[in-house]
């Protein structure tokens, strides 16, 4: 009966942040309570903790932030800010805490938040055909003449960073289904398709990118004449973006329009803010305060953020701070590629969390998406499930090559 309901909150997480930010962040918080339940009941005993690299970065990342937010001038200290920014990142404890032993709990929690996700593409796929936000009553903008989809989010980089993170693991999937080629594909084919259609109509260029460069780092993962295959779909896809005009002009874009320069602008305001102050940075919710002391002249389409994850991370907590976010990103990637590399056929789940960060770490070149709730919430807690079958191997049968 505890086993059932433990493993409750696994199933509905994936579901819940993919059609609303607000059942997401109460999932987030029914995962943790959850894990705060386990470690009581069980005494501290037999605990399931991710790895001790991972805890030491992910301690370093609070520490700094704190200690940031603490010394914040002109303040006041915004702790409504560090806890809404960082919390989200306990589900990399909470998701092994809740998922020990369970690897059949782990896949079925995955693979709801895939078909969780392609329902959020169909609605994309929806919306890009009429313009319309049924959830909020609204007509969509337009790119190029082409509605802007955002299916459940409010945003289209919102949901463009999140169902990147799907799309991921779905090509994890299909690498795994691929090998056992032609018994299945069946449902993983098909599921790839309908999320890159929801992230092509997303127009997110960054996240567009992310899920390029993973699948460009899936490639030589395959073995022999699939890796063929592999580079000449990543060959096709590239070929299709350059002649879909939406998709070109999108990118075109990027060169063309001048409003385009507020990332730039932003950049080179937060490197002046960095600068200003290298170590410990501004504190949470003080990029406003830092931007008026330091902004370029020129555009700025927003003025709440880097549009850079990592100069984000500086802003917030210094260079102390970005080292530690760094230290956390190679932690996490560090150990997921050596249990995907000892495990077997059943590590799609830890290939697809390893892709996760791969793409995230390209994507939040250009957007900060580590402290936008939609695609941090199943940033980690996808990274989450694959740290907790770091350990099993219950359901291994070959080993990589």
């Amino acid at each position: 009966m505890v086993r059932t309901a433990t493993a409750l909150p696994l199933l509905l997480f994936g579901v819940a942040c993919t059609l609303s930010t607000g059942a997401g962040n109460i999932g987030a918080g029914l995962l943790l309570a959850t894990a705060l339940l386990v470690i009581v009941v069980q005494r501290g005993r037999d605990i399931h903790w991710p790895p001790r690299e991972v805890l030491l970065a992910l301690g370093a990342v609070f520490l700094t932030h704190a200690v940031a937010n603490w010394l914040a001038t002109p303040g006041p200290a915004r702790w409504d800010k560090f806890v809404e920014e960082l919390w989200l990142e306990l589900l990399l404890v909470s998701v092994p805490v809740v998922a020990a032993g369970r690897p059949e709990v782990v896949r079925r929690a995955v693979e709801l938040t895939l078909l969780a996700g392609v329902i959020t593409a169909l609605y994309a796929v929806y919306q890009w055909l009429t313009g319309r936000d049924l959830v909020r009553d609204r007509l969509l903008f337009t790119s190029n003449g082409e509605y802007v989809a955002t299916a459940f989010h409010s945003h289209h980089l919102s949901f463009g960073g999140q169902i990147m993170l799907a799309l991921v693991v779905a090509m994890a999937w299909l690498r795994r289904d691929l090998l056992e080629w032609p018994r299945r594909l069946w449902l993983s084919g098909p599921v790839c398709v309908m999320l890159g259609l929801g992230l092509i109509w997303s127009f997110a260029r960054s996240a567009q990118l992310g899920a390029l460069v993973a699948a460009v780092a899936l490639v030589p993962t395959l073995p022999g004449r699939w890796r063929r295959v592999g580079v000449a779909a990543v060959v096709a896809v590239l070929a299709l973006a350059a002649v879909m005009p939406s998709v070109r002009g999108r990118i075109i874009e990027g060169f063309t329009d001048e409003a385009e320069v507020t990332r730039p602008n932003l950049w080179r305001s937060s490197a002046a803010g960095i600068a200003h102050k290298p170590v410990l940075g501004w504190g949470q919710g003080q990029f406003r305060v830092m931007l008026e002391e330091h902004e370029v002249p020129g555009i700025y389409e927003s003025r709440a953020h880097s549009h850079n994850d990592y100069l984000m991370h500086a802003v917030n907590a210094g260079l102390l701070g970005l080292a530690a976010a760094l230290w956390l990103l190679w932690a996490t990637v560090k150990h997921l590629h050596a249990g995907w590399r000892r495990a077997g056929s059943g590590s799609w789940i830890i290939l697809g969390a390893l892709l996760c960060q791969v793409s995230m770490a390209m994507a939040g070149f250009f957007q900060v998406y580590q402290t936008d709730d939609e695609p941090e919430m199943l940033l980690y807690f996808l990274v989450g499930c694959g740290l907790a079958l770091l350990n099993d191997r219950s359901a291994d049968e070959t080993p990589q090559t």
